[in-house]
């Protein structure tokens, strides 16, 4: 009789705590242009291959732009800046909650929301701080 096998399983590495969390550093994607005109950070997205079924399915129908440009607002060029992989979320929430009079709450949810977009579409990425070992990790 043969022994069974035990199953593997892919588990993914616990969430972070909030503290963790605001003691990341998060850094833009070089490969990713942006500029800057009349006081807003401009991001230019540039769409080599339409991916998905979906996309070619939506281009045949209808014909879409290679590219794309996002102006972001006040605070998101504000953040945009500060996103320079030396300034951590916490330190970034507490320069918007004190330049937009907004409680250090209210900052660390905006910003919580608007980097989970920016690193969902692959904008910016995080860097923990230095472990013991003397090395950066990134996620």
């Amino acid at each position: 009789m043969k022994a069974a096998l035990p199953k593997l399983v892919k588990s993914k590495p616990p969430a972070p705590t909030w503290r963790e969390m605001l003691q990341l550093r998060p850094v833009r994607n070089p490969g990713l242009e942006w500029e800057e005109e009349e006081g807003r950070v401009v991001l230019h997205i540039r769409h080599f291959e339409k991916r998905n079924w979906k996309m070619r399915l939506v281009n045949l129908l209808i014909s879409m732009p290679d590219n794309r440009r996002i102006v972001l607002d006040a605070i998101g060029t504000d953040v945009w800046q500060m996103t320079d992989g030396q300034n951590t979320l916490g330190r970034i929430a507490k320069s918007l909650a004190e330049k937009y009079k907004l409680s250090p709450r209210e900052a660390e949810l905006s910003l919580q929301q608007f980097f989970k977009e920016l690193g969902r579409r692959g904008y910016v990425g995080f860097v923990k701080e230095e472990t013991g070992n003397g090395k950066q990790e990134t996620e």
